[in-house]
């Protein structure tokens, strides 16, 4: 009896018996989100712009659709339309109107009366060295900021002393809005190289200083922000040559291009 062999136990056949719990699990958690999804809503305006960032195509699903219907397409067992995408640049606005109780000669006297108001303002507080005023032409008014006097070198910060004259400023253009198409704020720089803690070039100072006086005007006075436009252009639209002090000096600056309601 001691030489006899234990019998062999019979091998499993199939899978593992492990693998039929864990097909249930699966199972299970399958039909757990199928059902959450069930429950859930999809916003249609949002899921129509996850679409468009992928496509650059509107697709909007129908119902039904006539198979000789031209521009049409199936996709995943659905029907869609697709459509160009708007371009992402929106229509002009139409220009601002004269006012109707305005005419043309009226509102040509009135723009070259705010020219005189801060030329005499300039002159008479001998700020010639700091800020000038000049046509660009007869519907637009140049008005230029030197940044020596304006800013601290290689900083957007505003000088206490120049915030008093910006102030003035603002407040005759507050006066003539209604004769305003835009007020542009440009910033400019020389063509020496700047990298510091704030700034990685002159475009970014540019931006910065034209942005900062943008925001002063918006503090100080009740201009609307839809006649503000703060733009950049670094060293790249000099006035003078940038071989000399004093021509890089010039270059640095900050523009105000003021635009009446005639400009085309």
């Amino acid at each position: 009896m001691r030489g006899r062999k234990k019998p062999e136990e019979p091998q499993e056949e199939g899978s593992p018996a492990w693998m039929n719990t864990y097909g249930d699990m699966v199972t299970l958690l399958l039909t757990f989100f199928v059902l959450l999804f069930s429950f859930s809503t999809i916003d249609a305006a949002k899921w129509e712009e996850i679409v468009n960032s992928f496509t650059g195509l509107h697709v909007v699903a129908i119902t039904e659709l006539d198979p000789n219907m031209p521009d049409y397409e199936e996709s995943d067992n659905r029907f869609v339309i697709t459509t160009p995408a708007p371009s992402a640049t929106p229509p002009p606005s139409p220009a601002p109107a004269v006012p109707p109780d305005m005419n043309v000669n009226e509102l040509k006297e009135r723009f070259d009366e705010l020219y005189e108001r801060i030329k005499n303002y300039i002159e008479s507080n001998n700020l010639g060295y700091i800020l000038n005023v000049e046509y660009i032409d007869e519907n637009t008014i140049l008005v230029r900021m030197s940044d020596s006097a304006f800013f601290d070198s290689g900083s957007a910060r505003l000088d206490e002393a120049a915030k008093v004259v910006l102030d003035e400023v603002c407040g005759m253009m507050e006066e003539y809005t209604y004769l305003l198409q835009v007020i542009r704020i440009e910033g400019h720089t020389d063509n020496v190289p700047i990298r510091n803690a704030l700034y990685e070039d002159n475009w970014e100072l540019s931006m910065d200083r034209a942005d900062t006086v943008r925001k002063f005007i918006l503090d100080v006075s009740e201009i609307h922000p839809g006649l503000l436009v703060s733009s950049y252009y670094g060293e790249y639209h000099p006035i003078a040559s940038n071989d000399t002090d004093e021509g890089r000096a010039q270059n640095r600056r900050v523009d105000f291009i003021i635009e009446s309601l005639l400009k085309n």
